[in-house]
């Protein structure tokens, strides 16, 4: 099992501080062991949640030697396939081939509208420009009005840089089979639900004829060994779900249903969600983690624990304490 850190970079503070403490936090993740760095997309949340994720990896890049550093996710139908892959590549030639181009369809409506594209066309839009994107990295021309274009700089690694698709229902896990490196398994998703999806992950992945070999999870995370700092996080993480996925209507029910914020009260499914995060004692999260590893298949946990109240010094302290007192437990396995 790996660990990774997943950023957002939301604050209701100063965002200056937390893109510095972003950075900081990075060179003490890989100096510990850490494996990757990933950061999302967003827009137009008030609390900043990350809307350019390339130039906070390439920050990031500019500081480290050895992490791999990912989206997670490109809302790829918003974007021009060719800023993409010119983005990917650059990033892949700054890190020296450490990038990773993780990729989702999206769900916000008013996203959508701001970017001039249709959401009733979003499917189509998102499944023209994978296969553009994905080309363009491997070095073939992608013709538009009579003119071919090609992608330069070429990144450094080959045949391109790996990309991860971000999934939910089972079709779209199916289609994640056959057009991606993997399959990022998403954070507010039940695990038993995950097991019927990653069963059909693996099937699609037979019909294919691939193999794959990361299977990355995302969870939200909160290791300490004081209970006065558990609480305060499960509270302020719960708090920021309230403000985002479920008034975003992107959380799910135990059946892999989605949860309409207009029919469902918070308080009634708070107790679901936090459920799928791993907020706890070391000795918690093992547990936790070895269910999904033994369950799931996980290779990789990619962890946020950067939440709006959750400052730098709490952060910093729960990734010392996962390399200290988890890790060491998943090295020796």
């Amino acid at each position: 099992m790996k660990f990774s850190l997943h950023y957002t970079l939301q604050s209701k503070g100063s965002w200056d501080r937390e893109y510095r403490d972003y950075l900081k936090e990075v060179k003490e993740a890989e100096k510990l062991g850490f494996s990757a760095v990933y950061v999302g997309e967003h827009h137009f949340s008030e609390d900043g949640w990350s809307p350019a994720p390339f130039l906070a990896l390439s920050a990031a890049a500019s500081i480290t030697e050895r992490v791999k550093l990912g989206t997670n996710i490109i809302v790829l139908a918003l974007h021009n396939p060719f800023e993409i892959a010119e983005q990917t590549a650059v990033l892949d030639v700054i890190s020296g081939g450490r990038a990773i181009l993780g990729v989702g369809l999206g769900y916000r409506p008013e996203e959508f509208a701001a970017f001039g594209v249709d959401v009733k066309q979003k499917v189509k839009v998102y499944e023209e420009k994978l296969k553009n994107v994905k080309a363009l990295l491997e070095g073939e021309a992608v013709q538009v009005d009579g003119f071919k274009f090609r992608v330069y700089p070429r990144p450094v690694q080959s045949p391109r840089p790996p990309v991860w698709i971000a999934a939910k229902s089972e079709e779209a896990v199916r289609k994640a089979a056959r057009r991606g490196d993997a399959w990022i398994m998403d954070p507010v998703t039940d695990i038993n639900v995950l097991k019927k999806r990653m069963q059909a992950y693996m099937e699609e992945l037979k019909k294919a004829g691939k193999s794959v070999r990361d299977f990355p999870l995302r969870r939200e995370v909160f290791i300490s060994e004081k209970d006065e700092e558990i609480e305060k996080a499960k509270h302020l993480m719960l708090e920021s779900y309230r403000e985002d996925y479920y008034a975003w209507g992107h959380l799910q029910d135990s059946y892999g249903n989605e949860i309409d914020p207009h029919q469902v009260s918070y308080d009634e499914i708070k107790d679901q969600v936090l459920s799928r995060m791993i907020v706890g004692k070391p000795d918690f999260a093992i547990k936790e983690i070895e269910k999904y590893e033994r369950e799931l298949g996980a290779t990789e946990l990619m962890i946020k624990l950067s939440f709006p109240g959750i400052d730098h010094q709490m952060r910093m302290n729960v990734i010392r304490t996962i390399a200290s007192k988890v890790m060491p437990h998943f090295l020796n396995d």
